[in-house]
């Protein structure tokens, strides 16, 4: 086991979470996206981006992330360069997440076939998946997974403060697997 936790702290991760307009990766946007790189359970660069929506922002959805539409198009970047920098940020590292294999990832790489780029081929770790592996929790929800773990989770669905917990609890996860 001591091996492959070393390779574990060899290993470069990005961490990444995404903020959508809605909960279909086929028509809806991705309004913001976070991402940590990390090296085992070292932190060695951060990536942040608000997205300019090309759609209406509803009101249904703002409550969820209080992301308004105004405030994206004055702050935010066009799509197609954002997701560039982020794949470009992420290069050949294994991509960690909580539900990314049903979710997030799947909105990255519509993006890619929209833009008709070939689409990422990197490795993909879940968090969910590996909570549910490890732990017994009658949920399994990011911040149901954080608290059991004794880590705060504020700002619930923005994508930095949800990086941010989702590294914790990944290196936390990782421990147990490996120890």
């Amino acid at each position: 086991m001591q091996e492959k936790y070393q390779n574990f702290l060899e290993t470069v991760f990005t961490v990444f979470d995404v903020e959508t307009s809605g909960l279909d990766p086929f028509k809806d946007e991705v309004l913001e996206i976070a991402a940590l790189k990390t090296k085992g359970k070292e932190i060695v660069d951060r990536f942040e981006a608000l997205i300019q929506p090309t759609k209406p922002v509803t009101p249904e959805v703002e409550k969820i992330h209080g992301l308004n539409e105004i405030y994206l198009l004055v702050n935010g970047r066009n799509a197609n360069q954002v997701f560039r920098d982020f794949l470009d940020f992420a290069g050949d590292s294994i991509i960690v997440g909580h539900n990314i294999k049903e979710f997030d990832w799947l909105f990255v790489l519509n993006q890619a076939r929209r833009l008709n780029w070939p689409s990422p081929g990197n490795k993909l770790i879940d968090t969910l998946e590996l909570s549910r592996k490890l732990l017994s929790l009658p949920a399994y929800n990011l911040t149901s997974v954080a608290k059991s773990l004794g880590f705060e989770h504020n700002n619930a669905h923005r994508a930095m403060p949800d990086v941010e917990v989702n590294t914790k609890i990944f290196w936390e996860l990782m421990e147990r697997l490996f120890k």
